[in-house]
């Protein structure tokens, strides 16, 4: 029995013309997409719908060929995940130690809009819905996708060694919480939004992939920390699968 991957290239090369398996290939792929979300919240953000070079997209926010398609490749889709990312990560944004700029007494009143960590308990982690859609057909609905389609496995996760640390006021010596939880997506790679069964995306096929909030906008809780010209959030989409393109 053949690999999925060879079957699909065969019913390829019988819907466009004669191919030569041999001068073709499958191999393992990632395409993704990051866009900026708003302090202030949005009913809906787009993803895959420019490509680097354009609108001061870089690489590093997308790797598509062509807006909203895979161009002149096949795309043998597997997984979908997402992803969480702050420009600067300054003073570590996900366990901040909690102190007021210029100050060495730690932030008490305001401690949730200095840490991401509100945002992922209580924001727009906890909302929104996800939906890929290949021509005008829909094709995977997400609910809570930050939750229920979390990024692959990472070797490079940490754990905190500040969390939950009981510290004193320097100009009191009142006791106080200097460390908050630790949170952040899990990375586990059996925990990604698996396709099943996985979805050939044609070359030069159009594709939709949009986040929505229809319950209203959530605005970014860490505001002392995120703004949208310095230290953007980005959030991103990942597609993980097999590329089926021409030998070079």
């Amino acid at each position: 029995m053949g690999f999925q991957s060879e079957s699909i290239i065969s019913a390829a090369s019988q819907k466009f013309g004669v191919i030569d398996f041999t001068r073709w290939q499958a191999i393992r792929w990632q395409w993704y997409s990051y866009v900026t979300y708003p302090t202030a919240g949005t009913s809906e953000l787009n993803f895959f719908g420019q490509v680097a070079g354009q609108a001061g997209v870089t690489l590093q926010d997308t790797n598509l060929p062509k807006a909203g398609s895979f161009g002149q490749t096949h795309f043998q889709l597997k997984s979908i995940s997402t992803d969480i990312q702050l420009l600067s990560n300054n003073d570590d944004g996900f366990t901040l130690a909690n102190q007021v700029a210029g100050t060495a007494d730690p932030l008490i009143a305001n401690i949730d809009n200095f840490t991401l960590a509100s945002d992922f308990l209580n924001g727009f982690v906890q909302a929104g819905v996800l939906e890929f859609s290949v021509g005008a057909r829909p094709f995977a609905t997400i609910p809570k996708p930050f939750q229920y389609a979390p990024p692959p496995g990472n070797p490079l996760d940490y754990n905190n060694s500040y969390v939950n640390q009981i510290g004193a006021v320097p100009s009191t010596g009142t006791p106080v919480v200097a460390g908050i939880p630790w949170v952040t997506q899990t990375k586990r790679r059996d925990n990604v939004y698996f396709v099943d069964p996985n979805i050939l995306i044609e070359a030069e096929q159009q594709f939709n992939v949009k986040l929505s909030y229809p319950s209203g906008f959530v605005p970014v809780i860490a505001n002392s920390l995120v703004n949208n010209s310095t230290n953007p959030l980005k959030i991103g989409v990942i597609f993980d699968g097999l590329l089926l393109r021409p030998v070079q």
